[in-house]
């Protein structure tokens, strides 16, 4: 069974240190990776999928191919980084009542990453206890497990 992982990146193309078209294919293949978060300064954080059989043509933002197969080997394959559209509006926020980003999650069964933007039912989701919030974001639930309590975090401090 292939374990997911991810790799991030600081630019999407230039086949050089930093950008996500300069991890090796080969790597990305034996390793299993997945996911590949690029998050790029003064512009988004872009999140991709990896297809091993895309052979879409490469446009820089959606399409990426990879530069090389290993050190020194051009890649000529056909695995492709796929972009999916999570990343924050021009405005950083989104209005109240829209549902524009994707809910991600690893599909055991398929052995693949499954996104979805449409609302989900969850019969189940299992909390980790903690002490308190990890991210002090309202909105953010925590458990406790000394008090046996689910705790919603109220403002961002």
């Amino acid at each position: 069974m292939t374990v997911p992982s991810a790799i991030g990146a600081t630019a999407l193309t230039g086949g050089t240190s930093g950008c996500l078209d300069n991890e090796y294919a080969a790597t990305i293949i034996d390793l299993g990776v997945m996911v590949g978060i690029a998050f790029v300064q003064d512009d988004a954080i872009y999140h991709y999928i990896v297809d091993e059989t895309s052979g879409a043509t490469a446009d820089g933002v959606n399409v990426i191919k990879p530069a090389w197969d290993s050190e020194g080997v051009s890649y000529t394959g056909d695995l492709r980084w796929i972009l999916h559209e999570v990343k924050p509006t021009p405005s950083g926020s989104i209005p109240d009542g829209t549902n524009t980003g994707d809910i991600i999650r690893w599909n055991a069964i398929s052995e693949a990453w499954e996104s979805c933007a449409e609302p989900l039912e969850f019969t189940q989701i299992n909390l980790a206890p903690q002490a308190g919030a990890v991210e002090n974001t309202e909105g953010g639930l925590y458990y406790k497990s000394g008090d046996k309590k689910i705790y919603v975090c109220t403002d961002d401090s």
